[in-house]
């Protein structure tokens, strides 16, 4: 028990004198992941149907400081998805630009930052069939900097996406990710 005490204190103390690298000219490197469970709705000859089940998404990113607090960037996702009631699983991949702003300055341990991407994405299920999809995600979250270069970060995300196959989907996703920043020199 004390060892664990010993090391929040220890944690505490190191991030008071975090300064983060969110300047002008830095990069980020990192990357996040969640699980949803969802709900979709398909849509499909004028009828409409539920289609419920669960997610996995691993996005690593990578992003530029264009201006103070202001990344511009990319982020590569993979996603497995295990639909309900159903043995039909799939798997896919996408590519999102985004733009990212932190609201606080730099020198501040926990910065809440706002972030949206437009993504592109392409699976394809056990069955063989294949899908592809547009959309957007705006994430809210907290960076808590551990020192001046790694972030934990904490965020609840908003996904809407339309499928080529008439699906539809909007869904609230919390989300846990990390980030490294680069120090231009």
């Amino acid at each position: 028990m004390k060892t664990i005490k010993l090391f929040f204190i220890a944690t505490i103390l190191f991030t008071l004198s975090a300064n983060a690298q969110i300047t002008k000219g830095n990069w980020m490197v990192g990357g996040s992941g969640n699980f949803t469970n969802y709900k979709s709705t398909i849509e499909n000859n004028n009828t409409e149907t539920t289609q419920t089940g669960s997610a996995l998404t691993i996005a690593p990113n990578l992003g530029y400081f264009v201006v103070e607090n202001v990344a511009l960037g990319t982020i590569v996702s993979f996603s497995f998805s295990n639909p309900s009631g159903d043995n039909n699983n799939s798997q896919g991949y996408g590519v999102s630009p985004f733009i990212r702003y932190y609201f606080r300055k730099s020198d501040k341990m926990i910065n809440p930052f706002l972030q949206t991407s437009y993504n592109f994405s392409e699976g394809k299920s056990d069955s063989g069939g294949t899908n592809k999809s547009t959309g957007y995600t705006i994430k809210g979250g907290l960076a808590i900097f551990f020192n001046s270069s790694v972030a934990l970060e904490l965020s609840l995300n908003y996904d809407s996406s339309k499928f080529n196959s008439n699906v539809k989907s909007n869904n609230f996703i919390v989300g846990i990710g990390f980030q490294i920043h680069l120090v231009k020199k």
